[in-house]
């Protein structure tokens, strides 16, 4: 089975199959999005808001079985 990289973001990034990378993308496509903002005590504490998708919320590439293999391989990548 095809796989995909969705990435979500600037730098979350997933793999799966893609028939269940479509499923997800069709289920979150009316999604909202959600934020909390951050506001000290003193200024009345965090905000919360849910507001319209206002971008494209993630994109998809295809990854080929070799890229997958040899990353799969690869692993965890190992942090200075």
């Amino acid at each position: 089975m095809a796989k995909v990289i969705i990435e979500f973001g600037y730098d979350k990034y997933f793999v799966m199959e893609a028939d269940k990378a479509l499923t997800l993308l069709d289920l979150l496509k009316d999604a909202e999005m959600y934020k909390e903002v951050y506001r000290s005590n003193e200024r009345g504490g965090n905000t919360y808001h849910i507001f319209p998708q206002q971008k494209e919320l993630c994109s998809m590439k295809v990854l080929s079985n070799n890229m997958y293999s040899l990353a799969k391989l690869a692993g965890k990548p190992e942090t200075d």
